[in-house]
């Protein structure tokens, strides 16, 4: 693969426009901002600024990579923020899903300080969105909701088990497939991310969690068991193991396959869903904080 400049080390820009293949101007202006630096990843992309509210923040899967939900802001109207690895492609970083929730809770603080919160991922990202949930929860932070993209829970055995698996091979090899024009440097770069995020992954025993939870699932869920993806088979109509873990749970699914959910076929029909998941939220209670000698002027007031 070649760069514009005529070298043969992509950039962030190229790649991301092999992998988000339609975004507005205001997305492409954003891609661009992360020439400025090779190796720098925008860790935190304002998918939709101007948005309604709630607003959702949602984690990057094990790719490290965030601008795939960029796509959603054209279908969604509340304000969205994407939250991605800053350390992309590098051995260096967060060494446990534990690390990456702190310092991803500290972007969203500086967004929204405190809740009600909406919190999402993708894939791996649901674990870490678990976590953060968790970690604001029991700081006194409200949830709204919790919003996992086709996460599976795996129990501790069969997660030991998995760690000789080469899940990293089988990503590289699935993402290209989908993607073929990118080339080996980048490869590299996204087997290191996988690798280091699977081992985080592997280390993490999910939290027990009762908050309001949604696991969004695509309508073709071969991926957990063709052998692509894991050796950890899921049925066909389960909670991928979540009922494990989360004691208020729903399922809905939505239109593709694990690894197309957030592709421009079939991003719309997912916007759907979040917006059905969106109008379940319970209404805001309405706080009335009059005092008393405002509560009588307006019971004394003369009506007009």
């Amino acid at each position: 693969m070649i760069s514009a400049n005529g070298s043969d080390r992509p950039t962030i820009r190229e790649l991301s426009n092999v992998i988000i293949d339609t975004m507005g101007q205001d997305q492409r202006q954003i891609i661009a901002a992360e020439d400025s630096e090779e190796d720098y990843l925008i860790e935190f992309l304002p998918i939709k600024k101007k948005g309604i509210h709630p607003r959702m923040f949602i984690v990057h899967d094990i790719t490290g990579m965030a601008t795939p939900f960029m796509r959603l802001g054209a279908y969604m109207p509340n304000e969205m923020w994407a939250i991605g690895d800053k350390y992309f492609g590098s051995v260096d970083g967060f060494t446990t899903v534990e690390q990456m929730a702190d310092h991803y809770i500290s972007l969203i603080r500086g967004v929204q300080p405190h809740g009600p919160y909406v919190i999402s991922g993708y894939s791996m990202g649901g674990l870490v969105a678990l976590v953060i949930a968790d970690k604001l929860k029991k700081a006194g932070e409200a949830i709204t909701h919790l919003i996992i993209f086709d996460s599976i829970f795996i129990p501790a055995l069969e997660r030991h088990s998995l760690k000789s698996s080469d899940w990293t091979a089988r990503a590289i090899d699935r993402i290209s497939q989908n993607f073929p024009e990118i080339g080996e440097k980048w490869k590299v770069k996204l087997s290191k991310e996988i690798r280091k995020n699977l081992d985080a992954m592997w280390e993490l025993d999910p939290p027990h969690y009762d908050g309001a939870t949604t696991l969004v699932v695509p309508k073709d869920r071969v991926w957990y068991r063709t052998g692509h993806a894991s050796d950890f088979d899921t049925g066909a109509d389960d909670l991928n193991g979540w009922e494990h873990r989360l004691s208020n749970l729903t399922m809905k699914v939505t239109p593709g396959r694990h690894d197309t959910m957030f592709t421009p076929a079939h991003v719309k029909g997912l916007a759907t869903v979040l917006k059905q998941i969106f109008s379940e939220f319970p209404t805001p209670e309405v706080r009335y904080s009059l005092s008393l000698n405002s509560y009588l002027r307006v019971l004394t007031k003369p009506s007009s």
